[in-house]
């Protein structure tokens, strides 16, 4: 069996009366590390939040082996990551002073006010995309919402919110797997011109690199960390470039913020090392997940699973255009949509010798917490197929639910997938049947028609 099938017929195990918390995928075990999984949300929780257990350092080793130097705030606990989130947090305070709104008494990533402005600039984005496509009411051709919608409006709002621009040239891996996606998938060819193309090189840039880190249990080997290092290495000298040129970037981006609050870190001396790796992390979160989930979800809900969870495509975008929806509700309905498309997985290293929840682990035994699984157990969700938003629910699709690594971008990503979906009303629509296709484990195709005004 394949990874993933050993990993669902983990999963199925882990839900069956009397099973352990963890259990052991030998066939998955390499250079002498084991590898155990987790499926039950209570268990995949405990997993994501108990850091003196479990440790983040996969994703710092593996980015180390690529891109020396550079680190995601999704990785250790330590002084770089605290002054990475210290940055973050100056830098936010610094562009809501310049945003009418908001409430400084609040964490300033959360702030109604920043995120109402994230909101506007979503719909904006979205609104201009929409009217260009909605010329294929006339033609009749189809829409490929993942590349033509979800990708591009991620990679718009990617460019406005942080900053940095689009690479001038790309490496020969970016043609490469454009050519082998042209090969492999039906429809229409993607060409690599105009700003589609600028979205669609941006999003090859990060895929080998999130596929090195965050598709890896113990090691990763082969061309892959090469591709990684070669592509990744590309959207660093960007960001480099970008922070030697602030004037060049948005006044309301974080690059510019970044830039104007480093006076107020003397005694960081390698402020501008940090502040390239919170960019990077972001500019990544945005071009590449938010159009993932954006995709997923749509698919999802376009889907026979979609009607039968009581969330077809129609109710979900007159949910989200709602103005009398509650800002919570709201954000409990993407969460929901996030919980009933999710697939995901993240991995932990053991820190120490222990026995947890009666098993016996080693130093640097992995667990591979299959959230995906856990946002379908219903012991936490009773009726886990159904649609139910509640903000109250414990959802973990997001990241860890307490703790120092409940994810910073939440809130905006969240915003942009809302936007995103309620700007669609009365513009386009998924085509009957409509499924969703992927290339390199992502999103690639799903097939929706401009409505006629």
């Amino acid at each position: 069996m394949n990874q993933q099938a050993v990993l669902a017929a983990a999963s199925a195990r882990l839900f069956q009366p009397g099973a352990p918390a963890l259990l052991r995928c030998a066939e998955l075990d390499k250079g002498g590390v084991r590898v155990f999984a987790a499926a039950r949300h209570e268990v995949v929780s405990a997993v994501l939040s108990e850091e003196d257990t479990f440790s983040l350092q996969q994703y710092d080793d593996l980015l180390e082996q690529v891109v020396p130097g550079t680190r995601y705030l999704v990785g250790e606990n330590d002084g770089n990551r605290q002054v990475r989130l210290r940055q973050l947090h100056a830098a936010q305070s610094w562009l809501n002073a310049r945003i009418p709104g908001v409430d400084p008494s609040v964490p300033p990533n959360l702030d109604p006010g920043f995120r109402g402005w994230i909101a506007a600039m979503a719909r904006k984005e979205a609104s201009d995309i929409l009217d260009v496509l909605q010329r294929r009411a006339q033609t009749g051709e189809t829409i490929n919402f993942v590349r033509e919608y979800a990708f591009l409006l991620s990679y718009r709002m990617a460019r406005r919110v942080l900053g940095v621009p689009a690479p001038e040239k790309v490496p020969w891996p970016v043609p490469l797997l454009l050519f082998a996606r042209n090969l492999t998938r039906p429809g229409p060819a993607l060409r690599r011109k105009d700003e589609l193309g600028d979205a669609l090189s941006a999003l090859f840039l990060q895929v080998p690199l999130f596929g090195h880190v965050f598709g890896t249990i113990i090691a990763s080997t082969g061309a892959v960390p090469w591709l990684a290092g070669k592509t990744a290495s590309v959207g660093l000298a960007v960001i480099d470039d970008a922070l030697d040129m602030p004037e060049v970037a948005p006044e309301t981006s974080l690059l510019s913020a970044l830039v104007a609050v480093q006076p107020q870190f003397p005694d960081v001396a390698d402020y501008r090392l940090q502040a390239r790796s919170v960019l990077f992390e972001l500019t990544g979160a945005l071009v590449l997940i938010v159009g993932k989930v954006l995709s997923e979800v749509a698919a999802f809900s376009a889907s026979e699973r979609g009607r039968e969870a009581g969330i077809p495509w129609p109710a979900l975008v007159q949910r989200l255009r709602d103005p009398a929806l509650e800002p919570k509700a709201r954000d409990a309905t993407v969460a929901e949509m996030l919980r009933l498309a999710d697939t995901s997985q993240l991995v932990r290293r053991v820190r120490r010798d222990c026995i947890w929840r009666g098993e016996q682990l080693k130093a640097g035994d992995r667990i591979v917490a299959l959230v995906g699984a856990a946002a379908h157990d219903d012991a936490a969700f009773p009726q886990a197929d159904r649609f139910a938003p509640d903000p109250a629910r414990p959802y973990i699709t997001s990241g860890p639910l307490q703790g120092p690594h409940v994810c910073y971008g939440r809130g905006i990503a969240w915003t942009i997938i809302a936007e995103a979906i309620a700007a669609t009303a009365g513009r386009i629509e998924p085509a009957p049947n409509a499924s969703l296709g992927t290339f390199l484990g992502l999103p690639d195709d799903l097939r929706f028609t401009a409505i006629r005004q």
